[in-house]
């Protein structure tokens, strides 16, 4: 099997060390325009380093983009002209800018790196809850991330918590509900640290009147761990409280019905690097890619996030 990685930062080599965890036999190549980096890797990595794409003309099995967005949509495009047959994309796909059909990437086999999915606790939601009787969704992410103020792409379009973060949950709300078409009603966005957005608060409406909530914060310097959540409202009025770590089960008077932790759900993984999410995620991309973000899902993300931040022009300090 021949395996592309665009980059090589945080993300690549963590797919890296998972993939080549789960198949020794991989023949990796990678592009990382950095000529320094490139050299540090070669003394410590197995593969082919190249500082561009110009020369790979053969196609790749698998190829993994985990690059900086602004080059996402240019990168996709190499990859189905040169013919790989499986192309795994770093969320969010071209950021929230990135919201047309790109039918040159009408492809089944394109995906979008949403991890969060495949926690065992949110695994155990999508197969357990009717998501027709669901009434309501509120979603949060916090963090205390950002201390000062970003440079380069970091302080731009591309980034912000809404990207950067904020997608995740939209991604899960996705998955869960079913629901993809929505309508925005409220905005509030805050640029504390950086001159985006680091706070983003919404109230939004799907197609079928499910009620959304976000509120997405990584700026909060009284938490210390970054903290992501669900709260799922049943219409017999009976809630899901939903963390990485656990499930609450609430009857509809606030009493807890049942509690089960992500140990009592999390299947064994061959190979473990940074969470059994990564390896599960990869494991899928090396199989039927069933449980993936496809293509259309990471648009509808991005629909949704340029819909909230072009929201009225109330960045504000």
């Amino acid at each position: 099997m021949k395996i592309l990685i665009y980059g090589f930062g945080r993300m690549g080599l963590t797919h890296f060390g998972i993939l080549k965890g789960l198949n020794p036999e991989i023949k990796f190549t990678i592009v990382e325009p950095s000529k320094i980096l490139r050299k540090l890797l070669k003394q410590n990595i197995k593969a082919d380093f190249y500082a561009d794409d110009s020369t790979l003309k053969e196609g790749f099995d698998i190829t993994l983009i985990t690059t900086p967005p602004f080059i996402h949509l240019e990168l996709v495009e190499n990859c189905i002209k040169r013919g790989d047959d499986k192309v795994f994309v770093e969320k969010p796909f071209g950021g929230f800018t990135n919201i047309n059909d790109n039918s040159f990437c009408d492809s089944k086999n394109i995906y979008i790196g949403y991890v969060l999915r495949f926690n065992p606790c949110i695994q155990w939601v999508k197969s357990n809850i009717n998501q027709e009787n669901i009434l309501s969704i509120s979603g949060q992410y916090l963090s205390n991330t950002l201390v000062s103020k970003p440079s380069g792409w970091r302080n731009g379009k591309f980034s912000g918590v809404l990207n950067e973060v904020g997608s995740h949950v939209i991604d899960l709300i996705q998955y869960i509900s079913g629901e993809t078409q929505f309508e925005v009603l409220e905005v509030e966005k805050k640029s504390v640290v950086s001159d985006i957005d680091d706070i983003v608060k919404a109230k939004i409406k799907t197609k079928n009147n499910t009620s959304i909530s976000l509120y997405f914060n990584w700026v909060k310097k009284d938490v210390r761990k970054p903290l992501f959540g669900l709260e799922i409202k049943m219409k017999n009025g009976e809630t899901y409280s939903i963390d990485q770590q656990q499930i609450k089960y609430l009857n509809p008077e606030g009493d807890l019905i049942n509690r089960i932790s992500v140990t009592d759900i999390a299947e064994t993984v061959p190979f473990y690097l940074r969470g059994i999410d990564f390896t599960k995620q990869m494991l899928d991309l090396l199989g039927k890619g069933d449980k993936m973000a496809s293509l259309n899902d990471g648009l509808a993300v991005n629909r949704l996030m340029n819909k909230i931040i072009k929201h009225e022009n109330n960045i504000r300090r």
